[in-house]
């Protein structure tokens, strides 16, 4: 009899450690999310999609799904994030991270540079989700983009809807003030290439003095004029073989002149845009809007916006 319960004794103690053992499932989870929080993201996603694979039916298989897109827009695999995060929402159209798969899709295909479809996506976004915590940013964002292309006005427009729409949001106070701060665009100073092609056109390189280019301007101008004064002086000596090359390449320098008296105004007009969206950017990053997002639900560290300052 004590030989039976010693047994049964030592038989319940050795069973008790085995049924403590976690299952391989969570092991496996576990693995991929200690890659994830290390920051080794193409090997996360690639334990996340084994885990999908050999356990469809798991808890969370959407979040699991949720990780392999973020895994790869954190590596910067964003094609492969954007069809990961569409994998996601026509495999779990009713899971509550739909609408973060959504916005995401759309941060992707701006750091693709892909602007226009970003701008429609995140349109969509705010169509589909308009009460979502996330909506300010993708708003917001909406007006970083047009600011990018030079899109002065609709840049302000945008910012002044997220005032207005989203008073309480830490987003507001920002963009009335960059709505403000755009309006004042036609300020800036600005060359005509017209009047500075022209210029060039009359007198070789005064269309570059015109736009500050006052060397480059004095060089076309001794260059233009030297070789047609010795392209006419051979033709006076009837030395064609001589005038005849020597002007066209006066005619050569002639039309380079006016073509960089345009372009020096171009880019005069140009760079006080880009000093000008330089000081936008500078107060967008100072905001400490980005800061200020709320994590995503089991602290998916996941890359929101990466800004391209």
């Amino acid at each position: 009899m004590k030989t039976v319960l010693s047994v049964s004794v030592f038989a319940l103690l050795y069973a008790i450690p085995l049924c403590a053992q976690p299952s391989p499932e969570r092991v496996q989870a576990a693995f991929a999310d200690s890659l994830f929080q290390e920051g080794d993201y193409l090997n996360a996603a690639r334990e996340y999609k084994r885990l999908l694979f050999q356990h469809p039916h798991a808890p969370r298989s959407d979040f699991i799904a949720f990780r392999v897109a973020a895994s790869y827009q954190n590596a910067g695999k964003l094609e492969h994030a954007i069809r990961a995060y569409r994998l996601l929402l026509d495999t779990y159209p009713k899971s509550i991270l739909v609408e973060r798969a959504t916005n995401n899709i759309a941060q992707c295909q701006i750091l693709l540079d892909d602007n226009e479809q970003g701008i429609a996506s995140l349109e969509r976004f705010l169509s589909d989700y308009s009460d979502s915590d996330l909506a300010p940013l993708a708003h917001f964002t909406i007006g970083m983009l047009h600011m990018n292309k030079g899109q002065w006005m609709q840049a302000g427009t945008v910012w002044h809807d997220v005032f207005v729409t989203y008073p309480e949001s830490p987003f507001a106070d920002v963009s009335d003030r960059l709505a403000r701060a755009v309006k004042t665009v036609d300020t800036l100073p600005r060359l005509s290439p017209a009047v500075a092609g022209m210029l060039s056109a009359v007198i070789p390189g005064s269309g570059q003095i015109y736009s500050g280019r006052t060397t480059e301007g004095l060089y076309a101008f001794v260059t233009v004029t030297l070789l047609s004064s010795a392209s006419i002086y051979y033709a006076d000596r009837g030395r064609y073989e001589v005038a005849v090359p020597v002007g066209l390449l006066g005619l050569f320098f002639y039309g380079d002149s006016i073509y960089r008296g345009i372009r020096a105004a171009e880019a005069f007009s140009t760079q006080h845009e880009a000093r000008f969206r330089t000081r936008i950017q500078r107060q967008i990053r100072e905001s400490g809007l980005f800061g200020a997002l709320a994590p995503v639900a089991d602290d998916v560290q996941l890359v929101l916006w990466r800004a391209r300052f």
